[in-house]
């Protein structure tokens, strides 16, 4: 998983975590960092083996791209979010 908002949140500055443990361990703790977390879907877009999620979170406008691997599990997940910057995290 690819994303901004891991090196605020769990400290790993290249933003990437690997595997389930790492990646259930972000989603726990952001999870409870905003409890009333709410998101409008804008609009769900279908790629070769792959998803692009488009929607409206707390933090504005984002898109969370999805690979799906043969077997069709999440293989990897890229986080986009609006005007992003560290000072945005918390």
């Amino acid at each position: 998983m690819s994303s901004p908002i891991i090196a605020t949140l769990v400290g790993e500055r290249s933003g990437k975590l690997r595997g389930k443990v790492a990646v259930g361990g972000y989603w726990a703790k952001a999870l409870q960092s905003i409890p009333n977390l709410r998101f409008e879907l804008l609009a769900a877009l279908a790629g070769v083996n792959s998803i692009t999620v488009y929607y409206r979170g707390h933090r504005g406008l984002a898109a969370e791209v999805l690979h799906f691997s043969a077997s069709g599990k999440v293989r990897e997940a890229f986080a986009h979010y609006e005007e992003w910057s560290r000072e945005d995290a918390g």
